[in-house]
């Protein structure tokens, strides 16, 4: 993953043609106002020119860790969908979600089903970020709220399993998954 200097992503291109790259640009207005597309639009718009520049980067990330909420989530949905669309236009591919560790919540997540289909529909791939402190592993195996417990899921690291398991793999929605960031907080 690259963030904002993208220029050295050529030489990894060259030396290591499968590597999959994901880049992100910093953007300082994360806000759910207004109409989602006009905000996507903008959003697309105003990092463009990077995109097109930069032709080593497979995925673009949008908003770096949204954690929307269940009020927020049909906003960011629909956000997250035009985003993937106005990329395709482009012959650009999305990474969606980008969500940070702990979130969403999996009834929250339900919402965001609209946007992996868009994404599915133009060869998106989810993003997400795992942390854990002291260590890794810590809450592996502890469940989400409602949910029973399983060995093989964790509330922070491995959080995706229970996303896929529950909802994109029953559904059919399966799409690629990266973790764009993780490590050992605190």
């Amino acid at each position: 993953k690259a963030l904002d200097n993208f220029g050295y992503l050529a030489e990894v291109k060259a030396a290591s043609p499968r590597t999959i790259v994901v880049g992100r640009i910093n953007f300082a207005g994360q806000n759910y106002t207004g109409s989602p597309e006009e905000a996507a639009q903008k959003f697309v718009a105003a990092q463009l020119d990077q995109y097109l520049l930069n032709t080593a980067v497979d995925y673009w990330e949008g908003w770096n860790e949204p954690d929307p909420g269940l009020n927020n989530m049909p906003w960011f949905t629909r956000f997250e969908q035009e985003r993937v669309r106005l990329l395709a236009q482009h012959g650009l591919k999305a990474a969606i979600g980008g969500f940070a560790t702990g979130v969403p919540e999996m009834d929250e997540f339900a919402l965001f089903l609209p946007a992996i289909e868009t994404a599915k529909q133009y060869r998106g791939i989810l993003s997400l970020h795992e942390y854990g402190a002291p260590d890794m592993t810590y809450l592996y195996g502890e469940p989400l709220p409602g949910y029973p417990t399983y060995p093989d899921r964790g509330s922070l690291t491995f959080r995706y399993r229970w996303y896929y398991r529950e909802f994109l793999e029953p559904l059919d929605l399966v799409i690629p998954l990266v973790i764009t960031e993780a490590g050992i907080d605190g």
